[in-house]
């Protein structure tokens, strides 16, 4: 949460008993349930950046009617779109206006789409997916072979949103989990050298797999997938 806007914003919102800890006394443990942005009919999300993190609730059932909320605080009466009819009077809602980013990468996951469902049915079949894993538990100098699938989804994944740096603790996953050269000795202690192999493709193969199921979106969605916002999260953008 790295928009300066945040700050200001915690520190004037309104903190209820009915929030989830640490705003309220709710325990997300004891008493689970979505937050605001997770499509809640009554979340009027607030726009320029803000909008998947705080909102207005319009809920007359709720707690928090009338508040500013940030998506985190929650209530116990969320109702997605689906759950009841239509309101008698239902706020007009404005398609949010992307950000210059934002619009670059909607575009490249449509116009790259083919090169990253190549790269995912690649990270996805026996060669890319299934040996590689099992030459792990096997104890297989050939796991190594990995990192090299890893960078080729990382550099796809640079193309979405050419020149702006992917965030840096997946930089992090990825240097630590790349660049590794098998040495007889690295077999004395095989999970420390290797598993960073393994978690640095998975956390690659994640977001490649996000590229694709997102890659249809012709703008921005109103309720927020977790998928797409980690997309965001990893160029910047949320």
């Amino acid at each position: 949460m790295s928009d300066p806007r945040h700050e200001p914003l915690h520190l004037i919102v309104k903190r209820l008993p009915s929030d989830f800890e640490p705003w309220g006394e709710r325990s997300r443990r004891e008493d689970s349930g979505p937050d605001c942005s997770c499509g809640c009919r009554w979340f009027i999300p607030l726009a320029q950046g803000l909008r998947y993190d705080w909102g207005v609730c319009h809920n007359p059932k709720s707690p928090r009617c009338g508040l500013l909320t940030f998506e985190h605080q929650g209530c116990r009466e969320f109702e997605e779109e689906a759950d009841r009819g239509p309101d008698p009077e239902p706020p007009e809602r404005q398609p949010q206006p992307a950000r210059p980013l934002e619009v670059e990468l909607l575009s490249n996951l449509k116009a790259r789409r083919a090169y990253l469902e190549a790269a995912l049915s690649k990270a996805t079949d026996h060669w890319g997916f299934e040996d590689p894993v099992y030459r792990f538990y096997h104890q297989s100098f050939k796991v190594y072979w990995l990192q090299s699938q890893t960078e080729a989804i990382v550099r796809e994944l640079g193309e979405l949103v050419p020149g702006q740096p992917l965030k840096p603790c997946f930089l992090e996953i990825v240097r630590q989990g790349t660049g590794k050269r098998f040495t007889p000795e690295d077999n004395s202690r095989w999970t420390e050298v290797t598993r960073p192999i393994l978690e640095a493709f998975f956390h690659a193969r994640f977001f490649l797999e996000m590229a694709v199921r997102y890659g249809h979106l012709e703008e921005p969605p109103t309720s927020l997938p977790s998928g797409y916002a980690a997309l965001l999260c990893l160029f910047g953008l949320r």
